[in-house]
């Protein structure tokens, strides 16, 4: 009997020792459950965070395209005022040259000469042919006249050939002076748009380093998220080790309370036999139920 007493003493200072474990690991289970709830509730405010961040960025990328497919178009555009500016200024050094050479024509030939009257010069022809064709002329007098008409239809000629000059001139100095304005427009249309040009480039590497700041800011926030989880992760682990080993010990307590329970009927049991021994001694009677107990007969 006291061998079980010791037995039934070491199993009950047995289970309280597990169950001052468990109240410690059940303790730590709350507190680590705690501690993942509040980096669970960090994580999605990190989240959230980034996902403001991201929808910022996109506002910015979307604008960088807009601003590249607009700096495209003006340096098309550009480009090809460029390319007509120079067309035209070479069209204008050739004209300029043609300019020149008739300024130079014009200048030899007399500026009077478009001034003589072909009517008179035609008419002064005319008489001299009614001359030639009325008149009974020596040979030497038709052929001064013959010399006079020829002289005067090449004096019509050149008076016609000087003011033909006078004209390409006229209109070739308005070539050229529409020229040089289409120029003079082209070179401050181009110099707008490399203005423009130059401004958008600025803006697109604003908006590049605005991106990359941004970049920047996700990438650490996306950093915290994942060093963040992954202590979520090494809790977790810890918390269902600690809930394994919880079980563990509620079956290994669950066992030995079964036997505390079994020792203490044992013993309740030896006390009665103990009992009945001695009733038996002192010559009373026992009954049925009481000799089965005394020699280990149960139901």
């Amino acid at each position: 009997m006291q061998g079980r007493g010791r037995n039934v003493a070491e199993l009950r200072k047995e289970a309280d020792l597990l169950t001052k474990q468990l109240d410690e690991i059940r303790n730590e289970i709350v507190k680590l459950k705690e501690e993942r709830r509040k980096l669970i509730e960090e994580v999605k405010a990190l989240r959230q965070q980034k996902r403001s961040l991201i929808e910022e960025k996109r506002q910015f990328v979307a604008r960088l395209r807009e601003v590249r497919e607009e700096r495209k178009k003006v340096l098309d555009e550009l480009a090809k005022l460029k390319e007509e500016r120079k067309k035209v200024r070479d069209e204008l050094v050739i004209k300029r040259d043609q300019l020149r050479v008739l300024q130079n024509l014009v200048s030899r030939e007399g500026s009077n000469i478009v001034k003589v009257s072909i009517k008179r010069l035609q008419k002064r022809i005319e008489e001299l042919e009614m001359i030639m064709q009325t008149r009974l002329l020596s040979p030497e007098e038709e052929k001064n006249i013959v010399e006079e008409i020829a002289r005067l239809e090449e004096i019509v000629e050149r008076v016609k050939k000087a003011r033909q000059q006078v004209l390409s001139l006229i209109e070739l100095k308005a070539e050229v002076k529409a020229l040089i304005l289409r120029s003079r427009e082209l070179t401050s249309r181009i110099n707008e748009l490399r203005e423009k040009a130059g401004t958008l480039k600025n803006e697109l590497a604003e908006l590049t380093k605005r991106i990359e700041e941004y970049n920047s800011r996700i990438d650490e926030l996306t950093k915290k998220i994942e060093e963040k989880s992954a202590s979520i992760d090494e809790l977790t682990k810890k918390i269902e080790e600690l809930q394994s080993k919880r079980k563990e010990l509620e079956r290994r307590l669950s066992e030995i309370k079964f036997a505390i329970a079994k020792g203490l009927e044992l013993e309740e049991l030896e006390r009665k036999k103990q009992e009945l021994t001695e009733k038996m001694k002192r010559g009373e009677p026992l009954t049925l139920d009481e000799l089965k107990i005394l020699y280990g007969i149960l139901d």
